[in-house]
């Protein structure tokens, strides 16, 4: 039996979910940034359920997309091509974020943080941007 097609789906399926997860834990970030900012109350109760939400589908999801790739990578069994050395940078880059934007949703929940890091202000473009150059490397393969 050919694991292929389903360790790519079940790779494609954990990609979306990590993906719009991230993009929600940014913006959300993004916005308690201007709150901080602008001196306001920090929405605790929506900080506290993107962080349960993050915890329990998007974080998995990345760890799926990641055990998903690597099995995949390791099943080829052949030194991968240029494009996918790079779209594994990216997705190490990506995890990198989400990583800094967990810290900070944690730091925000739980009153520690009064700052947003510099990166996390242009994290939704990061991420956006990332993702796609990491479909066109997959779909079109340049080198």
């Amino acid at each position: 039996m050919n694991l292929h097609p389903w360790l790519n789906a079940i790779h494609i399926i954990a990609a979306i979910i990590w993906t719009g997860g991230m993009l929600v834990m940014a913006v959300v970030v993004g916005w308690c940034g201007r709150l901080i900012h602008q001196k306001a109350t920090l929405p605790v109760a929506l900080l506290e359920h993107v962080r349960q939400w993050s915890r329990k589908v998007t974080s998995p999801a990345m760890v799926a997309l990641w055990l998903m790739g690597l099995a995949m990578l390791l099943l080829h069994g052949q030194v991968p091509h240029a494009w996918l050395i790079v779209k594994i940078l990216l997705v190490i880059g990506l995890s990198g974020i989400h990583g800094v934007l967990s810290a900070t949703l944690r730091r925000l929940a739980t009153g520690q943080g009064s700052r947003i890091p510099g990166v996390v202000s242009q994290a939704t473009a990061g991420i956006s941007v990332a993702v796609a150059l990491i479909i066109l490397l997959a779909v079109f393969r340049p080198f």
